[in-house]
């Protein structure tokens, strides 16, 4: 099979180099193993949250203060805040609506009640101009019953701590009753398939006879799997002012963006070749010539330019082994010191060395085998080198706009 482009990962960078692709007319075909980090989405995506211990007002002009080879320095501040632009648009057309400045974080309620900063967060749930303000005067925090991803007793305690008026009250939902029976079964996502119009108006009613004047309700994201129109109907039924608060993952709110960008990239012409994995790829001349995958066996994926978003070691694009890192598809060159005491710090919170190895690119967001540039081989998001999401809140955003970045790379040689 030919095509113009093939992208190696299925997850949030993958989708949104694909979808750039394809939204300019390309041959594009993704290829996913399956579940990817964008299930574990609280509802919001951070560009650049925080650096070192500091909270990060403006990611934009952060940028400056990264390191030299960054993802984002080696984009360029300019091109990340035009790409970080054209986002909240694209990601409308897909079916997934947000609030958000690339040159202002704001902040969300993580599922404890904390506050985290974002640069994105999706219609449905709470956004705060500060982490310390008081963002309300009142809130019911809505528990429903048989449902244990939700912390209301912790989102009290943290909101009353910013000066918010709180207080429980726990809703039983007829349609939830059978999943009670099965411990597994009831989770985030399994609740939000059963949130059909007659479960919303039972939901809605039950807020309404115990919400008071003047309180906003936080509810657990379990509303709006399939789509924005669940949410925005419970919004309308309820009187007062609602939202959701994030539970633990897997995510409603990352099932849902996941599916809404994969069902706009294949509306587009975009192929996602679902449940399948790369095992490696076949190079000649210094460039890949086609990929061989678990499920086409002997019928190769051939392409003019291929994209590793594979990850990192969540999804198993960088692995380790006791002497080392490496990376499986094409056995690319990755950043990593020899000494192992080097690889991790010993305060199990502290900022682990590990996080920041993976795959070493160029300007070009090229990398290499050997010293040796794959010319036609470009790697984006958290299988790059030099970038640690977790402390820096850069996850999403990196995965996004360098997800885009190389594939107006790519579309341009």
């Amino acid at each position: 099979m030919k095509f113009d482009y093939i992208i190696i990962g299925g997850g949030l960078c993958g989708l949104a180099a694909g979808i750039r692709l394809a939204e300019k007319g390309k041959k594009t075909a993704i290829v996913s193993s399956g579940q990817s980090a964008l299930h574990f989405c609280a509802g919001s995506f951070g560009l650049l949250g925080r650096h070192g211990d500091d909270i990060i007002k403006n990611p934009i002009e952060e940028i400056d203060n990264l390191a030299q080879n960054h993802p984002y320095r080696l984009m360029g501040k300019d091109t990340v805040a035009k790409l970080a632009g054209e986002v909240p648009a694209t990601l409308k057309r897909a079916g997934v609506s947000c609030y958000g400045d690339a040159s202002a974080n704001h902040f969300t309620l993580t599922p404890f009640g904390h506050t985290r900063p974002s640069w994105l967060t999706l219609d449905g749930y709470p956004v705060l101009k500060s982490a310390t303000e008081k963002p309300f005067d009142k809130v019911l925090v809505v528990a429903v019953k048989g449902f244990l991803e939700s912390y209301p007793a912790f989102i009290v305690e943290n909101l009353e701590k910013l000066g918010v008026e709180c207080r429980i009250e726990t809703i039983d939902l007829d349609r939830l009753m059978h999943l009670r029976l099965s411990n597994f079964d009831m989770r985030a996502v399994s609740v939000a398939k059963q949130m059909d119009l007659t479960t919303i108006e039972e939901f809605a009613g039950k807020i309404n006879a115990c919400a008071r004047q003047g309180e906003t309700v936080l509810i657990p994201a379990i509303v709006g799997v399939n789509g924005e129109t669940q949410m925005k109907r419970m919004r309308e039924r309820v009187n007062n002012p609602l939202f959701c608060v994030p539970t633990i993952p897997v995510s409603v709110s990352g099932v849902r963006t996941q599916h809404a960008l994969q069902q706009y990239f294949e509306q587009i012409g975009g192929t996602y070749l679902l449940g399948d994995r790369v095992e490696k790829g076949i190079m000649e001349n210094g460039k890949v010539k086609e990929v061989v995958t678990t499920n086409f066996g002997e019928d190769h994926l051939k392409a003019d330019a291929f994209i590793l978003a594979s990850g990192t070691f969540f999804s198993e694009g960088v692995k380790s082994n006791p002497n080392g890192f490496y990376e499986p598809v094409f056995g690319l060159d990755i950043n990593f010191p020899k000494n192992r005491d080097e690889w991790y710090d010993a305060n199990f919170f502290a900022s682990q060395p590990y996080m920041d190895f993976g795959v070493e690119v160029d300007r070009e967001f090229h990398p290499s085998v050997e010293g040796k540039t794959i010319s036609n081989l470009y790697v984006a998001g958290a299988t790059l080198a030099h970038c640690n999401s977790l402390k820096e809140d850069s996850g999403a955003g990196s995965a996004i706009l360098t997800g885009y970045h190389v594939a107006d790379l790519a579309m341009n040689k």
